[in-house]
């Protein structure tokens, strides 16, 4: 199994204890990174770019809980690449890990098909797949945006080349780790994800009825380009991927 490195403020103990439980309960390791607390970073807002901030996001400036949660992103994955190992999981420690995430995890290092593979998200994207992982799990590629840093996989590519593509603070973290117009990084997804996967949010607010999620089209399958990304550069660069997914199997 890959090496996890979880995502913790000292004062969330409680949170830290849960998820510590749950993960050695599968006999599965874990790296605690400290989080950071963004107000108590010198100079925070002199670390963000408030031009390109202001496009992208409803206010000019982050909170500072907000550049905390993205400056803990960036630390958890400078503690990866210390290691020697060829991918990690970075999880932060609202979510619940459930035994069904084990051959979805031994499935994704099986090929080097992926640089960063959301293990949840919110937003159905458009999911297409690529690659069975087990009977009932898919590496998908998603066609629009999806959101949620709360759990992901990353190989060193891909740390090393957010590690400078994610400075200057532009938009949100979750965000900002699926820009692969700009990245050329191959971000893709886990469906079906939350509890089937094995990953699922702790917060109260999630836990009502949910629609069903939709059916995947195969990498054959024709799939309408949407027209409502108000994001030109995305626009262009699902243009330019359409026609290999249409081919890929």
């Amino acid at each position: 199994m890959p090496p996890i490195f979880v995502i913790n403020l000292d004062r969330d103990v409680e949170r830290m204890t849960s998820l510590a439980g749950s993960l050695k309960s599968l006999g599965l390791d874990y790296v605690r990174v400290p989080a950071v607390l963004g107000k108590e970073v010198p100079g925070w807002e002199q670390l963000v770019d408030s031009g390109p901030y202001a496009d992208r996001n409803r206010n000019v400036m982050p909170r500072p809980g907000e550049v905390g949660c993205y400056l803990s992103h960036l630390k958890a994955m400078e503690e990866f690449l210390r290691t020697d190992a060829p991918w990690c999981v970075i999880l932060e420690d609202d979510v619940e890990v459930l035994p069904t995430c084990l051959p979805v995890l031994a499935a994704l290092g099986e090929k080097d098909d992926w640089d960063l593979a959301k293990l949840f998200c919110f937003h159905s994207g458009m999911p297409v797949r690529k690659r069975a992982l087990t009977p009932t799990h898919w590496l998908v590629v998603h066609l629009t945006r999806t959101t949620s840093s709360a759990a992901y996989a990353v190989n060193r590519r891909a740390a090393e080349t957010m590690l400078k593509s994610m400075r200057p603070i532009t938009e949100q973290v979750d965000h900002a780790l699926d820009r692969p117009w700009e990245t050329g990084l191959r971000v893709r997804g886990v469906r079906p994800h939350r509890l089937e996967h094995g990953l699922g949010h702790h917060d109260h607010r999630l836990r009502r009825p949910r629609r069903p999620q939709p059916a995947l089209p195969s990498g054959g399958a024709a799939v309408p380009v949407p027209c409502g990304e108000g994001n030109p550069p995305f626009r262009e660069w699902i243009g330019r991927r359409l026609p290999a997914l249409k081919g890929s199997r």
